[in-house]
């Protein structure tokens, strides 16, 4: 599987799942722009890239604000020209062990924004390039929280939210020979799953540090590289008989 000559672009690339998907692509041949709120973060990663001789750029993104996402395909579409892949990985999670009746609606309504309206306003922007370019692939990173619950009343909603916003996609855009996957990543060591075990730790009396380290030496989790292998295979030609949800460990 190979992605030479394929422009992709990695939303929540600075680090995680997202990092890890923007490094196998550019490792694989693509050129990677590497987009993400966190401007330093997001800058090293793409000079991380360029570091072992892949192209890659880095694009700062706010994905809750249509006109930075705007801004970001424009200058997608003035450097390249087009666009094959978009990987959304950008998410988060606030609101961890917090109960229904004491969830701050401030706090669900901008995890919904930053997961759901996020992977929305991305998509919706991709599309024209990808139209363009005659064909695409949009892949969305939802969670396995979408089926299976989570720590989050917020984070778990926006997931459920994530999925059926990719099957709609998917169905819409298919005339356009865009194709859109859903990945259902699980248990996965990232900065974000680990301080939801802290999160819990600390909330049965246990040391966060202890949980945090005990996570990380076991085979409990897996890794962001096993998923970002997975988003790379999804953007490439060999996926182009893919449809629906993937699982991941």
């Amino acid at each position: 599987m190979e992605l030479n000559n394929k422009i992709v672009l990695v939303v929540g690339g600075a680090a995680g799942i997202g990092k890890a998907t923007a490094e196998v692509c550019a490792a694989r041949g693509a050129t990677v722009i590497v987009a993400d709120y966190n401007e330093q973060a997001g800058a090293a990663a793409a000079e991380g890239i360029r570091a072992q001789g892949q192209p890659a750029i880095f694009v700062p993104v706010n994905v809750t604000d249509e006109g930075s996402v705007a801004r970001l395909y424009e200058q997608i579409g003035a450097r390249y020209g087009r666009l094959d892949a978009l990987a959304q990985c950008a998410g988060v999670l606030q609101g961890a062990f917090v109960p229904v009746e004491e969830f701050p609606l401030d706090v669900f309504r901008a995890v919904v924004e930053v997961n759901m309206v996020g992977s929305f306003l991305c998509s919706k922007h991709a599309v024209p390039l990808m139209k363009q370019n005659g064909k695409g692939v949009i892949v969305l990173v939802s969670s396995g929280a979408a089926q299976g619950g989570s720590s989050s009343v917020a984070y778990g909603s926006s997931k459920g939210g994530v999925s059926s916003l990719g099957i709609t996609l998917a169905g819409k855009l298919a005339p356009d020979n865009i194709r859109v996957n859903v990945v259902h990543p699980g248990e996965i060591r990232t900065a974000m799953k680990l301080s939801v075990i802290a999160a819990e730790a600390e909330l049965k009396g246990r040391s966060a540090d202890e949980a945090v380290a005990q996570a990380s030496a076991g085979s409990r989790l897996g890794e962001p590289e096993g998923v970002g292998k997975i988003l790379a295979w999804l953007v490439s030609d060999d996926a182009d008989y893919v449809r629906g949800f993937i699982h991941t460990r």
